[in-house]
């Protein structure tokens, strides 16, 4: 199958970035072509281009009211569409959905629009459902926010996890990783990975409160924040602030390239999304939170299932201070044997081979029309 993947923001670090790589890697045998907005990091462009070759890279301009671009660059779609006998289109996000509905307008060419998060300032939300026909989303609770606010049929809407590539997450030892990355081999690492945007910086200070809590029962743990994003100054204030009173307790790092490493150097991980399945994947606990106002907590055998339903993002208890530290707590204490049984629970439900699979039948359901 040739299909078109139209990724309408910057290739850089994210989620939205993490999922198309692993739809690519999962498409081995089709033709792909993925589209991208100029502004990326062209050496993690280069890198998609060496491990999959079988993939073909277009950047164009969707970002920015400039008319010229926007019409230079459908024109360029249109004709790569035709040239390379495009059978489908695979839309990251709704920029990318707007500009695969025009498409198929022009060239009667079938789309789908993934969604990994719900657009919190798009201020014609209810327009979307009249657009977008057939949707993918990555957890349930955006099923049904995309349902409930965007007042999309929840019959066009299909459920999918993230699939991991677990041949790059897996156990290693603990104190080897924090040999080679300077660590103490006594402290209780608490990893928080995270692009430190509006929402998730704050699910980031939130974190850093409950340090206060963590620190009175076990003076021997340090949270290690790995992030980049607008609030990071903000946070880096904050954590300045507890250094006189916390000495040496808190680091931020800007994000990695060796981030198994730091996965397999950390006690428990406080996170959310593919961060906290990658984690599981290493057999590490994991405190589940997204944002600041609610979050699930400790992940457990009795609550992986619903855990990956909502990717991570529930709304079981309130994201108070006094709370994240008691689910920090009861974290530490969840056994390697129960680590191994999510492990082996996620690697069955979350591959990339059952991502693919749902995301081909739909495409084929809808090429045959």
């Amino acid at each position: 199958m040739n299909i078109l993947i139209l990724f309408s923001q910057p290739w850089r670090v994210g989620g939205a970035e993490t999922h198309t790589e692993a739809l690519i890697k999962g498409l081995v045998g089709h033709d792909v072509y993925l589209v991208v907005n100029h502004g990326s990091d062209e050496k993690k462009l280069g890198k998609i281009k060496e491990l999959y070759p079988y993939t073909k890279i277009t950047r164009i301009q969707t970002r920015g009211a400039n008319l010229f671009k926007w019409r230079r660059d459908f024109q360029k779609l249109c004709a790569l569409i035709k040239e390379k006998r495009i059978e489908i289109i695979s839309a990251q996000q709704r920029t990318s959905g707007i500009w695969a509905h025009l498409l198929k307008r022009n060239l009667k060419i079938p789309y789908t629009v993934t969604m990994h998060d719900p657009w919190h300032r798009a201020f014609l939300k209810p327009l979307y459902a009249n657009v977008f026909s057939e949707v993918f989303a990555i957890s349930e609770n955006l099923a049904n926010t995309l349902a409930q606010d965007f007042k999309i049929p929840r019959e066009s809407i299909h459920l999918i996890n993230n699939g991991i590539d677990f041949s790059s997450f897996y156990p290693l030892n603990k104190y080897a990783c924090r040999e080679k990355l300077g660590l103490s081999a006594n402290d209780k690492i608490i990893l928080h990975v995270s692009r430190l945007s509006r929402i998730k910086g704050a699910v980031s200070l939130r974190i850093i409160e409950g340090m206060e809590k963590v620190l009175e029962h076990c003076p021997t743990a340090k949270l290690v924040i790995i992030g980049e994003g607008p609030l990071r100054l903000e946070i880096e204030k904050k954590i300045n602030e507890l250094k006189s009173k916390f000495e040496n307790r808190f680091e931020i790092h800007n994000f990695v390239d060796n981030i198994l490493e730091w996965y397999n150097a950390s006690d428990i991980l406080v996170g959310e999304g593919r961060v906290a399945m990658e984690t599981l994947a290493c057999e590490k606990p994991i405190v589940a939170i997204r944002n600041a106002e609610s979050f699930i907590g400790v992940i457990t055998m009795k609550n992986i299932a619903y855990a990956c339903d909502v990717n991570f993002d529930g709304r079981d208890r309130d994201a108070c201070t006094q709370q994240v530290a008691l689910e920090i707590e009861k974290a530490f204490a969840v056994t390697n044997e129960e680590c191994k049984q999510i492990a082996n629970y996620i690697k069955t439900r979350l591959s990339i081979e059952t991502m693919v699979n749902k995301y081909l039948t739909v495409f084929e359901s809808l090429t045959k029309k």
